[in-house]
């Protein structure tokens, strides 16, 4: 028997001489050529049902194909006469099976999205006749042709199990993946914990950031644009303000009320009057843990002493001789505890380093005499030490400030830090004060012989300067460029972009960590170590 092209279109008389791919214009229309959205949705409904009913019927029609061949092939082993073609059973149960719409737009939606389908029809009837003409078996030839139109239910049903098994391959990996980037993103959020805190204290406390501490990509281009040092300068003289604020409210002293001397010894003048009524106390003897905090003044460690014992600093260890003593009456007490703080603040002013160590010693012995009447007084007399307790905390407090006090009204941030440091007991907004300046010290710097009071710096005129010289046709550039400068400054130093912009930083894991954690699942499900894909796997899901 001549050969014949397998794919040469052999279908319906209609259809021979014309490619089945060939654009041959749009389909009828699907909404019945009314535009009427109820056709066009029951169209959709009748061309779904028409799909999934031809599927079956191509499925079944293939099967009963398959038995008629081999019924025919059968009868011809005994010589009777053998019943009707394959093909033409395998046409009749999908006709039968298959759904056809009735409507104009059911028709239209099932033509535009049979076209696929028929293509297959076609070509898998051209293959099983060609099988059949080759084999001389019209069952193989029906086999064939169900196979082909039975390929996309079989491709369809084989991709989830392929892709099952290649997730079940890949979340183990996933998962390793996945806790890798977690455990990274973990550990820079504890290092950045201690920043972040610092951070929502500054937000709290008033005090201005630059975004280079806490801001975006924006902000930093801002403060380039402004000059980190002018920045910084800008924001001490900000947070300068604030300083002050904060500081004058801790002693009592409202908004309209100048932190001046006079001022501040009004404060202590009240204070002290709750320490009248302790002076008739009686006699203080002194107990262990009075002595303890004598010993502690000299903040030295034991190692630090046997190693250098002749390093010490003679004033602070006279200062503690003098006040180490067995007893002595309240009322001599309070009058040397008053003497005691009003010297350190002279010396924690003068710019000696002994002297200012000298200072701190002395904060530490008065509040050791006034821990020590604390105790005793509290143990015979109750309700006496209430008054006295708080009229220490606000004595303290106006010391401290007393002490970082500078000559122009401004309250000298690292000397509050200072104190902190050396372990003087500091509480409230002072305590926020100073540990602030800890972290953003470049941005709370004493601002009274702080420069860059100018918008333009020096640097910007020199090369403003220069520029204008060397390209005299840029000039309006450059002059934007300087003007930007201090524009830059204000808009970082707002309380709109403070309140908006500055953040704690909060890593973020990955893009591959989070694809990985999508792939894995939930943490929290339990995964087996590994995996090995095995054969039966893909034919058993």
């Amino acid at each position: 028997m001549p050969g014949r092209d397998l794919f040469a279109d052999e279908g319906t008389p209609e259809s021979k001489g014309r490619d089945l791919f060939a654009d041959e214009g749009p389909p009828p229309s699907a909404s019945g050529g009314h535009g009427d959205p109820l056709k066009f949705l029951t169209g959709v409904g009748e061309a779904a049902a028409n799909m999934a009913s031809g599927t079956v019927g191509a499925a079944l029609g293939g099967l009963a194909g398959i038995g008629q061949g081999a019924s025919n092939l059968v009868t011809q082993t005994f010589w009777a006469k053998p019943g009707a073609a394959p093909a033409d059973v395998v046409q009749a149960v999908q006709s039968g099976l298959t759904y056809e719409p009735r409507t104009e737009a059911g028709k239209g939606v099932a033509s535009a999205a049979a076209a696929p389908m028929e293509a297959l029809a076609n070509k898998a009837e051209q293959a099983g006749g060609y099988v059949a003409e080759k084999t001389g078996s019209p069952a193989l030839g029906a086999a064939a042709n169900t196979a082909i139109q039975a390929a996309p239910l079989l491709i369809g049903k084989a991709v989830p199990k392929v892709a099952g098994l290649a997730r079940d391959v890949a979340r183990p990996i996933a998962e390793r993946v996945a806790k890798a980037g977690e455990e990274r993103t973990a550990i820079r959020a504890a290092e950045e914990a201690p920043k972040n805190i610092a951070i929502e204290q500054a937000k709290r406390v008033g005090i201005k950031l630059p975004p280079s501490e806490a801001g975006g990509g924006v902000g930093k281009m801002l403060e380039g644009a402004g000059g980190k040092i002018q920045t910084e300068m800008s924001l001490s003289r900000a947070n300068a303000k604030q300083i002050n604020r904060v500081a004058a409210k801790e002693i009592g002293l409202s908004e309209r009320q100048p932190m001046t001397p006079a001022n501040i010894d009004r404060l202590k003048l009240k204070a002290f009057q709750s320490y009248d009524a302790v002076k008739k106390a009686g006699r203080i003897s002194a107990d262990d843990d009075f002595r303890s905090s004598l010993e502690k003044v000299k903040e030295r460690t034991g190692q630090a002493q046997a190693d250098y014992p002749e390093d010490t600093n003679e004033l602070i260890d006279k200062e503690i001789a003098k006040f180490n003593k067995p007893s002595a009456d309240a009322s001599s007490m309070l009058e040397k505890i008053k003497s005691l703080r009003q010297r350190a603040s002279k010396n924690m002013q003068a710019p000696d380093p002994e002297k200012f160590e000298l200072g701190i010693a002395q904060k530490k012995i008065a509040t050791a005499m006034e821990d020590l009447i604390d105790r005793q007084v509290s143990a015979t007399n109750p309700d006496l030490i209430k008054n006295f307790r708080d009229a220490r905390v606000q004595l303290a407090k106006i010391y401290n400030v007393e002490d970082a006090l500078g000559p122009n009204g401004n309250i000298s941030a690292a000397v509050l830090a200072r104190q902190l440091k050396r372990g003087v007991p500091l509480s409230g907004g002072l305590k926020d004060i100073a540990e602030l300046y800890q972290e953003f010290p470049k941005v709370m710097r004493y601002t009274d012989n702080l420069g860059g009071h100018a918008p333009f710096s020096a640097l910007d005129y020199l090369v403003g300067g220069v520029s204008a010289v060397s390209a005299p046709h840029a000039l309006p550039g450059i002059a934007a460029a300087l003007v930007g400068r201090p524009v830059a400054r204000g808009i970082i130093k707002s309380g709109a972009y403070q309140k908006a912009a500055i953040k704690p930083r909060v890593p973020e894991p990955s893009a591959v960590t989070k694809a990985a954690r999508r792939i894995a699942g939930p943490e929290s499900e339990e995964l087996p170590p590994t995996y090995v894909p095995r054969v039966g796997d893909l034919g058993a899901q």
